[in-house]
């Protein structure tokens, strides 16, 4: 593992820098307890943070520009201040330590289809691709370089994935969407649902997530998007750049959400409904009318935070 010293992270991060700039690091560790010789992180700016970076032993701490002040130079630790510690602590871990052990596995995976796979001729994968083990990969597919395709994945037809894509094991891509239409006896008939999936570049996929093909228009999830473990996207959604979709999500049929939103732990969206950009959807929101531009909702239904709960509110101190 490579070796870092403090200087060199400020000098990255363009950051201010207290304590001594030769201090070094050879792994990171969470701040508590922490560990002489590694890097750790502290996202709080609270009276909390100030304890718990006087509590940590670990040699390099990037914490809050805020904290600057409150703070003294110590002897044994070197601090690193920056608006956004978590985002710096990120940016840090992926430029001079090796990567964590799930996303080694993704670089050091074989390029090429595995011997288990059943891979139709008509797919065009890139290369550098990687398909893992007991893979269903249908025709009229097309996978991008460098993309990773885990085990036990199954992309059904019509599916275009970019470059460098993951897709985590168990996923299932392009299966047909739910759409059904009852006849006048009650007998479902099933609506076509003849499009596919259009997955750009740089986008992961948790394990266990359905993405399911588009009706008469494709399902697309833009550049950079990030989908976690067992959620469900519907026909025809439009997922936008850099969004971050997360468990147990249930997004139905042309739902749009525009780039860089958050959607958090359980929520649903109805249908047909339009997310705008940067907007945050809380933890078991249930949405059901569209949603402007850089909006926090919460509750069942969804509501605009500040309007429906501003602060003092019961709600807004329950903490």
């Amino acid at each position: 593992m490579d070796r870092v010293v403090a200087g060199e992270v400020a000098e990255f991060l363009k950051a201010r820098i207290s304590g001594s700039v030769r201090r070094g690091a050879v792994e990171i560790v969470k701040l508590l307890p922490g560990k002489p010789g590694a890097l750790s992180f502290c996202k709080y700016e609270n009276a909390a943070a100030i304890e718990m970076i006087w509590s940590s032993v670990s040699s390099i701490i990037i914490c809050s520009e805020r904290l600057r002040l409150k703070l003294p130079p110590f002897v044994d630790k070197t601090l690193i201040y920056v608006s956004k510690p978590r985002l710096a602590f990120s940016k840090v871990a992926n430029k001079f330590f090796a990567l964590p052990a799930g996303r080694q596995v993704f670089k050091n995976f074989t390029t090429g289809v595995h011997v288990t796979a059943t891979v139709c001729s008509l797919a065009k994968i890139a290369g550098t691709a990687s398909i893992g083990p007991h893979c269903v990969i249908s025709g009229n597919v097309e996978i991008g370089e460098n993309s990773v395709i885990c085990g036990n994945v199954s992309i059904y037809g019509n599916v275009k994935i970019g470059k460098n894509v993951i897709i985590n094991s168990g996923a299932v891509i392009g299966a047909e969407g739910f759409g059904y239409e009852p006849d006048e006896d009650g007998t479902l008939v099933q609506f076509p649902q003849i499009s596919g999936v259009i997955i750009e570049d740089s986008v992961e996929i948790g394990a266990n997530t359905c993405v399911d093909r588009g009706a008469l228009g494709d399902t697309i999830i833009r550049e950079g998007a990030k989908i976690d473990n067992l959620v469900h996207v519907a026909h025809n959604v439009v997922i936008g750049k850099n969004c971050r979709i997360i468990c147990l999500v249930g997004i139905g049929g042309s739902v749009e959400i525009g780039d860089g939103s958050f959607v958090g732990i359980s929520a649903s969206i109805k249908n047909q409904k339009k997310i705008g950009k940067n907007v945050t959807v809380g933890m078991g929101s249930v949405v059901t009318k569209d949603i402007p531009d850089n909006t926090i909702v919460v509750g069942n239904p969804a509501r605009h935070f500040a309007t429906e709960f501003p602060i003092g509110s019961s709600v807004s101190n329950n903490k």
